[in-house]
């Protein structure tokens, strides 16, 4: 039996959790839900007893409550001085010795909102009746009590909600998610509103609204009045929407804006993917649909000539396919979320359309369109580019058709002098008129986009983003007042105290400031203005720096890997943990290996002077300070930091190149993996850094370590500055020219020399490791145990498994052994005899399947590979035997452990080559005994000897 604050403790961490970080909250759980919740506290109690036992803690409530279930709600929420609170010892306060870790209440309001999600048996009652609801519930699990208007008044029911979203979004600063109270003046829904705004939206109607939004034809990143969006969700013909919901849509009350209000957030969050969720038993399998994203029409002015040329760019917050191609217009994407232009003549109502990536780029019809200059966007400034929204402080340019010329006239006589023109250059689309303005007194009514908001909000934009509110120090972000006037005196105020630190103004933009070099890090701070009050004002906000984070990565989350490079959960002797084989075998171990003079020569080198390496800290050392201070991230974390700083280091417009950027990411990603910085899962989309390790790699004479794992900039500086006093060499090597693009850290290394009682300098290298508190691995030599743990191909084919066929409709890419690429293929059918297959829902969603002898088995995307070579009889690895070179076709990349194994014999990512007009990556520092072995016992190919 559990106790009613075991149970709230339960739900809320449910609700609110890391996870669910700047997200809004509902308290809509299910009777299933919360059966789910409790299961783990139960043994073999039946799901029907979970649910009772739910029931009677709510009926208990805490010792010492009475009366019904709002009173027994009531003497809960008189608890609430105790979340957060400690005892002398510094554990947290308890209740019937249970810590008192959120709102001791949110049950109960959990539990007034299920009569409204559970179907009650009592066919008299209307849909929007929640008294006689309530009182149903209480009835059928035996609760006694009548509940009326009375009860939620004279207990003041009310508190709770405002309570709980102070604690969720003041006191936690939305850490846990947000949570919003729906206030309601009208005196029929000044309580029970709370209630039902809770569930009017399920969350699965919630989670398929983005299928709604493309069914009615939205598009994302546009504006949409309340009006527009209620009479289109009224009048569509479709499942979607449930009848409940529909029915209160259809009435102009506070709880139809209320739930209008909530669509739009959920509309302004749509990234355009409308992918179908498919439930299998406790699987969720998403179908592909087609994702949406908007063209923005912008145009060029030459003020000489008097000519106006339009062009288009989309916009997504998706990755964009890297073979996305609309017609002839391919290698389309610029930077962030911004597509390169796309050359097409003004055409209302345009849709570009890519069916093998469902990709479909709309330009929707309107009467008017706004424009701003595209720097507003770190795009060229040659350009003005569409928006949706009024700016009170920046010029701007109007296009609307003729019969809404005179209007915008009118309007025009609403501004100061010379704050309005028409333009008359050739070029106009026919029918259509220009107009240049800035500093626009008031709306126009009738025409939605051209409302001039009052109501002001604050938002911190661009700098780099580390979590919900929290942002790095090295790269501030800019305070913004959507709405301003450009007059306002904004400040930074920390938490707890009085001082105003006013913040310098942005010399190019009217409403953007810019915050202090020098702000505090790891300190809560609110942005405020001077004499006013508005949203924003109340969230703290945080700077964080990666300075001495790159010590703090344990690595306790690292996931074991088998032989094959999966992902293991049961318990094993022997498997691999980042970049290190746990029980290694003994071929690998120092004293028994075969290889041990490769890595531990008995030459010694002789001292000569020790020079002072120099550490510039470009964009790929920057990244790997991100990722340091972040530790554990996604996928989409990766990619995102990955843009941010590319566009630091190569601030040309990337329209001007043909580098493809969703490529790069991809590429830069797995070499981030393989060169020892972190463990990279594609099937889980996790990273996870890896701790810092010292390792040897070969050297001809005396000893040579290689830095492995997480790092920062304050880490490698006090490495130079530590490294003299131990006689040791730090060796800085930057990363192929090819390889540019990728952002790669530089390679590391640390040189011993011969000294005194220390024949080789290994002495001298533990000592240093030890006072900077970085693992040096002395007993084994990972490369040769990550090369030995690996399986054979012939192991892992022998543990292929049958898998689901279906395909769900993903993207499918072929392999081709002639080329070695995967080939897109939109044929019914397809060869399965033996077909390696990949399918792609997004940029970094994808699986692999191979077909063989007409069975479908699941598959490693690089074992994959090398199976069909295997099974096509292609041999495709290159060596150069003098000079320590392999090459592998870029297309067929080993398997996890293997790359890694070689790629840590330097610590460098491969070159990039073109030889006989294919192209490779070439590995440096890779003995030939090593190779040899490795890919003919391994992968069952035999190396082709050759000059590289």
């Amino acid at each position: 039996m559990m106790k009613y604050l075991q149970w709230n403790n339960a739900i809320s961490e449910y609700l609110f959790n890391a996870a669910n970080s700047g997200r809004d909250v509902y308290l809509y759980l299910t009777k299933a839900d919360i059966i789910l919740i409790g299961s783990i506290y139960f043994d073999i109690e039946t799901e029907e007893e979970i649910w009772k036992d739910f029931i009677n803690s709510i009926k208990r409530g805490f010792p010492g409550s009475n009366g019904n279930v709002i009173a027994k709600a009531k003497f809960a929420h008189s608890k609430n001085n105790l979340v957060g609170k400690n005892r002398l010892d510094g554990t947290p306060a308890t209740i019937e010795d249970i810590p008192v870790l959120y709102p001791p209440f949110i049950s109960y309001l959990i539990f007034l909102v299920l009569p409204l999600v559970e179907d009650i048996d009592d066919t008299n009652l209307r849909a929007d009746a929640y008294y006689g609801r309530l009182n149903a519930f209480l009835q059928s699990h035996l609760i006694n009590g009548n509940i009326g208007t009375a009860d939620f008044r004279n207990n003041q029911i009310n508190c709770l909600w405002e309570d709980l979203a102070n604690w969720a979004n003041i006191k936690n600063n939305g850490d846990l998610g947000l949570f919003n109270v729906v206030p309601f003046s009208n005196a029929n829904w000044v309580y029970v509103g709370k209630v039902f705004s809770q569930c009017v939206l399920p969350p699965k109607f919630l989670n398929r609204l983005p299928e709604l939004f493309e069914s009615i034809g939205l598009v994302p990143n546009t504006f949409y009045d309340d009006n527009f969006l209620q009479e289109k969700i009224k009048n569509s013909r479709t499942d979607l929407i449930p009848k409940s919901t529909l029915d209160f849509l259809k009435k102009d009350d506070e709880l139809s804006n209320s739930i209008i209000q909530t669509i739009q957030r959920q509309y302004k969050k749509w990234s355009g993917e409308t992918h179908e969720e498919i439930e299998e038993g406790t699987t969720t399998r998403k179908k592909r649909n087609y994702t949406v994203a908007p063209l923005f029409l912008q145009f060029r002015v030459n003020t000489n000539d008097e000519l106006i040329s339009f062009s288009y760019r989309m916009y997504s917050s998706n990755d964009y396919p890297e073979d996305l191609k609309f017609g002839e217009h391919e290698n389309l994407y610029e930077i962030n979320g911004w597509s390169k232009t796309v050359l097409l003549e003004f055409n209302e109502g345009l849709e570009l359309k890519d069916s093998f990536n469902k990709w479909i780029a709309k330009f929707p019809n309107r009467d008017v369109r706004l424009f701003v200059s595209a720097g507003t966007f770190q795009l060229s400034n040659d350009f003005w580019i569409e928006t949706d929204f009024l700016s009170k402080t920046d010029r701007m340019y109007l296009l609307c058709k003729n019969e809404k010329q005179e209007l915008i006239k009118d309007w025009g006589k609403t501004f100061g002098n010379g704050n309005f023109k028409q333009e008359d250059f050739e070029g106009l689309p026919e029918n259509y008129s220009l107009f240049w303005f800035r500093n626009p007194k008031q709306s126009l009514a009738g025409i939605s986009i051209l409302t001039l908001y009052t109501e002001k909000r604050i938002e911190l934009v661009g700098g780099l983003k580390i979590n919900f509110r929290t942002y790095s120090n090295e790269f501030l972000p800019e305070v913004e007042i959507v709405n301003s006037d450009g007059n306002e005196n904004v400040y930074l105020q920390y938490k707890n105290t009085d001082e105003k630190i006013f913040l310098s103004k942005k010399t190019s933009l009217d409403n953007r400031w810019l915050l202090p070099e020098k702000t505090a890090t790891n300190t809560d701070f609110y942005i405020k203005v001077e004499d006013e009050t508005f949203s924003g004002n109340a969230l703290a906000y945080n700077l964080v720096s990666s300075d001495n984070t790159a010590i703090k990565v344990g690595g306790s989350n690292l996931p074991k890997r088998d032989a094959f490079g999966r992902n293991v959960t049961t318990d094993a002797e022997q498997f691999c943990l980042g970049s290190n084989i746990v029980n290694p075998n003994k071929s690998s171990q120092r004293y028994f290996s075969t290889y041990g003079s490769l890595f531990t020569s008995r030459i010694q080198d002789t001292l000569t002077n020790i020079t002072t390496a120099i550490f510039n800290n470009h964009n790929g050392n920057n990244l790997c300070n991100f990722l340091s201070l972040k530790s554990e991230l996604t996928t989409e974390d990766f990619f995102k930091a990955f843009e941010f700083f590319y566009s630091k280091e190569f601030p040309e417009y990337q329209a001007s190149t043909n580098y493809n950027l969703t490529k790069l990411k991809k590429v830069s990603l797995n070499f981030y993996d393989f060169t020892g910085i972190l463990d990279y899962d594609y099937e889980t989309k996790k990273i996870v850094l890896n701790p810092l390790q010292f390792i040897f790699i070969p050297a001809e004479k005396g000893r040579k370590v290689l830095l492995i794992g997480a790092r920062d900039t304050a880490l490698i500086e006090k490495i130079i500055t530590t490294a003299p006093k131990y006689n040791l060499q730090v060796e800085i090597t930057k990363q192929f020219s090819s390889n540019e693009r990728l952002l790669l850290p530089d390679v590391i290394t640390i040189r011993a020399f011969q000294q005194v009682n220390d024949s080789y300098g290994e002495n001298s290298i533990k000592a240093f490791a030890n006072e900077l508190n970085i693992k040096f691995t002395t007993d084994y030599y990972p490369q040769v145990a990550l090369q030995d743990f690996s399986a054979t191909i012939t192991d892992y084919e022998e543990t292929l498994q049958e898998t689901n066929e279906n395909d769900y409709d993903w993207a499918r890419y072929i392999f081709n052994p002639e080329t070695l690429d995967f080939d897109k293929n939109e044929t019914p059918t397809f060869d399965k005899s033996f077909s390696l297959v990949r399918y792609k829902l997004n940029e970094y969603t994808y699986e692999f399947k191979l077909w063989k002898n007409n069975k479908c088995y699941k598959v490693d995307m690089n074992w994959g590979r090398f199976i069909a070579l295997k099974h096509f009889q292609k041999e495709v690895i290159l060596f150069d035997n003098s000079s320590n070179k392999v090459a592998i076709p870029i297309a067929t990349p080993l398997p996890r452990l293997l790359s890694e194994a070689i790629m840590l014999l330097s610590g460098k990512a491969p070159d990039f080559r073109e030889i006989d007009g294919k192209k490779y990556r070439v590995y440096e520092n890779v003995v030939g005994i090593f190779t040899q072995n490795l890919f003919r016992l391994k992968l069952g190919q035999t190396a082709i000897n050759t000059t590289l």
